[in-house]
């Protein structure tokens, strides 16, 4: 179902716009800030090194709370940095219209694609960074991702 979208934000030249974030993460922190956050939310998140000593993926969760559901996490490190953190969550509810409201609200207008077979997603880029919404419908239950990348991180990791 379409939900009216707001007009772009308009932000004056002098004014730098905000950092792309979801519910207080954002990519490029650093991951002992979002295992706090983690832990503070009544989550877990659990680290191992790569082949790559450079980087950490870091597996997790955070529970419902509020009008958020319950969320798997992933985080890929790079030098202790969160270069890519994704939320995923699946059941009988759709969040993702909830969250692309408020995102458009914070950030504007997102880029939007819809693909066959009930596939949609919303991306906002911005500073080399980049947050994406991704849902799809499988049977009776909705599959939805948000995920947030940090491009400079990501460029910057070349060879070891």
């Amino acid at each position: 179902m379409p939900f009216p979208v707001p007009p772009p934000v308009i932000v004056p030249a002098s004014q730098t716009l905000p950092p792309l974030s979801f519910e207080g993460f954002r990519a490029g922190m650093p991951v002992a800030d979002a295992r706090a956050k983690i832990i503070a939310g009544g989550g877990r998140l659990n680290c191992k090194a790569t082949t790559d000593k450079r980087m950490k993926d870091c597996t997790g969760a955070l529970p419902a709370h509020g009008s958020l559901p319950a969320f798997e996490l992933l985080i890929s490190s790079i030098k202790d940095s969160s270069a890519v953190i994704v939320f995923s969550t699946s059941g009988s509810r759709r969040f993702s219209t909830i969250w692309v409201k408020q995102l458009t609200e914070s950030f504007g207008r997102p880029n939007h694609d819809d693909k066959p077979k009930s596939l949609s997603s919303w991306q906002w880029i911005r500073q080399s960074r980049m947050l994406r919404v991704v849902e799809r419908k499988q049977g009776v239950r909705w599959e939805a991702s948000v995920t947030l990348t940090h491009g400079p991180l990501l460029d910057g990791l070349g060879r070891p």
